[in-house]
């Protein structure tokens, strides 16, 4: 069965990331993927630029540790993330900052494909940024982009489907990239 580590990077449980992190696990599911989904936390250390990882495993011992195990049975990334200031949690780009050991050795095994899943609170929130250290962290470990899926208007009482639209991008860009 494919594998799918989905890595939540808000602190808000019960919170529109969250509600998409959870439709993700459902839908692929639903696909034939066994979805993992793990919250990053601030029990992840910042990136100490050590450079011991060049020899395939990081010095910190962490709650980092269950990622990368995860990480390397997976088929499937999704990234997740609230819009802070136009860019990604601190929470999940210090997760993506912590995959130097990939950097080093990206022999090892990893998901093959990445998505991104975003929601921002105004009307008209700056996804780019995102996705850009997306794409970025993406092409630098050698995995395909599939594309993304924005959500914006959050800081109001969403009402809108949140999982009808995640289910959707799932199935649709799953179904494109196995094409």
């Amino acid at each position: 069965m494919r594998k799918a580590l989905i890595l939540c990077g808000s602190a808000r449980m019960n919170g529109v990331t969250d509600s998409m992190c959870k439709a993700a696990a459902k839908e692929l599911e639903a696909l034939g993927y066994d979805p993992l989904v793990i919250t990053v936390t601030d029990d992840v250390s910042h990136c100490r630029n050590c450079g011991l990882c060049k020899d395939g495993q990081c010095a910190i011992d962490d709650a980092m540790t269950p990622i990368y195990t995860a990480f390397s049975e997976a088929d499937l990334l999704v990234l997740a993330t609230p819009i802070h200031f136009s860019g990604p949690s601190s929470l999940i780009k210090t997760a993506i900052d912590r995959f130097q050991p990939y950097w080093f050795d990206r022999g090892s095994p990893h998901p093959s494909m990445v998505m991104g899943l975003m929601c921002g609170g105004s009307e008209k929130p700056e996804f780019r940024p995102t996705v850009s250290v997306f794409r970025a962290f993406s092409a630098m470990l050698r995995m395909k982009w599939l594309g993304h899926l924005e959500i914006s208007g959050t800081d109001e009482m969403f009402d809108g489907d949140i999982d009808g639209k995640v289910a959707s991008f799932i199935a649709e860009t799953l179904g494109e990239a196995e094409r």
